[in-house]
């Protein structure tokens, strides 16, 4: 997807300062795949490889999300960033997406996998998706963009005896995640937006249930609860 970022060694050094903040045992490290996170434990590795979400384009039309959307060409804002991954989803759908990330980290290691996709279908995927580093609530505050949809995808808590990903494993250990602070960011977002607010859980939490629900989708492992923004003024439908 152009060319590929340079690394400085000092970025590394600030990078793993951060940290060692937040885990003393992982770090990160340069490798011949990028930005590598690395666990001093038990030795496993990470590095996010973007061209692996080709399957997302042979499988976006049985996606759930494209049922709860219904069409394209609408204005997507997702304040859960992560590694991008529903945001592909969604933006495979014919969808344009801005995709905010709190977590410098997460989004350092997102921008040096974008720099390396080599996949066509990819890269168009995420030619459609606009990376913003920040909080959620500020840009919301702050933006001039009406958008279609909000989307929240917040880190699920320990529903499950399965084993996460090696993904959802690294990112528990670096990114903050409090089902308090993530209530009350949906709550405030609610009362400040008219549009639809999308929000994905485990299926077996129940975390927003006090909240007015308009619909809820399921599948076997997750689902998405639809819900309508309460303020008029920038209302959509």
């Amino acid at each position: 997807m152009g060319c590929q970022l340079r690394i400085m060694k000092s970025e590394i050094f600030d990078i793993n300062k951060i940290l060692n903040n937040l885990s003393e045992n992982i770090f990160i490290e340069e490798s011949k795949k990028g930005l590598m996170l690395v666990d001093r434990i038990s030795k496993m590795t990470f590095s996010l490889e973007l061209d692996d979400y080709d399957n997302i384009i042979r499988q976006n039309k049985r996606h759930i999300l494209s049922k709860i959307l219904k069409k394209d060409q609408l204005m997507i804002l997702d304040c859960t960033g992560g590694f991008a991954r529903d945001s592909a989803i969604i933006s495979s759908l014919g969808n344009n997406v801005t995709m905010i990330e709190e977590n410098p980290i997460v989004m350092r290691i997102l921008k040096d996998a974008m720099s390396r996709i080599q996949n066509k279908k990819v890269t168009h995927i995420f030619k459609n998706i606009t990376t913003k580093l920040g909080s959620c609530l500020e840009y919301i505050k702050n933006t001039k963009k009406i958008y279609d949809y909000i989307y929240f995808d917040f880190m699920f808590n320990n529903c499950s005896t399965a084993l996460p990903s090696k993904r959802e494993q690294f990112l528990r250990k670096i990114v903050i995640n409090d089902i308090n602070i993530n209530k009350a960011i949906v709550e405030e977002v609610l009362q400040r937006v008219g549009c639809k607010v999308i929000i994905k859980e485990h299926i077996k939490s129940n975390n927003y249930q006090h909240l007015d629900i308009i619909n809820t989708y399921r599948e076997k492992v997750v689902k998405y609860h639809l819900l309508q923004g309460k303020n008029g003024y920038y209302k959509l439908y």
